[in-house]
């Protein structure tokens, strides 16, 4: 029996290679602070990693999780990061919807209740194109772009936890419960190869990439070899 979410904090990051993965998902490496969002009785709550909540900070961020959730509870893990809003970069949109392997795990995990967010698009994504990457307009300011929360995978949906879910479901599960929003995102994710979308991260300024298993397991507070983090290659 998993401890109490409020205690969780976020998962670092492994000593492997990301040659060394057997099925990576590729993610830019995003800057700022890494916090564990709560969603629960219409209030929301950013955890960073020494067990603070910062979400007296950013009241626009907790507004957008609170209105825009689509189930009871929910235990995201993001960045506090003017990124999304400075460089625009979206999420990957899958449009295959053929059922798939993806809905008999989330079946086998968590019942009915859950299967019904995924519906029939659940089969993992294969090789993605430039089609199927939103980039949203970033917001204009004249003055600093402000702070989004990005979320980059989901632990807990309506109080069960998602920990030995595989993460490419986790995922799934997160794009159909957290619609983004001006302050909340949604970090884009592709496979290899995935040369084109590192040129478009690279030149919309970040300086790394996260390497994450597709069938990694989440451990709250531990390290865990199956997700890594480079420095973004030059070419």
């Amino acid at each position: 029996m998993h401890p109490d979410p409020r205690s969780w904090r976020p998962q670092a990051f492994g000593r492997r290679k990301p040659k060394d993965l057997l099925d990576p998902l590729v993610e830019p490496a995003w800057g700022g602070v890494r916090v564990l969002a709560h969603v629960a009785g219409g209030r929301a709550s950013l955890i960073d990693v020494g067990g603070e909540d910062l979400g007296g900070a950013h009241p626009e961020i907790v507004r957008e999780l609170t209105a825009g959730a689509l189930a009871d509870t929910l235990v995201v893990d993001g960045y506090l990061t003017d990124q999304a809003l400075r460089s625009g970069v979206g999420l990957v949109v899958d449009v295959d919807n053929s059922p798939g392997m993806g809905e008999q795990v989330t079946q086998f995990f968590l019942g009915s209740k859950a299967a019904e967010y995924v519906g029939d698009r659940s089969r993992p994504p294969g090789r993605a194109t430039a089609g199927t990457v939103a980039q949203p307009t970033p917001t204009i300011d004249a003055g600093a772009p402000g702070i989004a929360f990005v979320a980059v995978d989901l632990l807990a949906l309506d109080d069960q936890p998602l920990l030995d879910v595989p993460l490419l479901e986790r995922k799934r599960l997160l794009e159909s419960v957290l619609p983004e929003s001006d302050r909340v995102r949604r970090t884009p994710f592709v496979r290899e190869p995935a040369g084109t979308f590192i040129t478009t991260w690279r030149s919309a300024g970040f300086g790394g990439l996260a390497y994450k298993d597709a069938n990694s397991r989440y451990l709250p507070g531990a390290l865990n070899d199956d997700w890594a983090l480079i420095d973004m290659p030059r070419r």
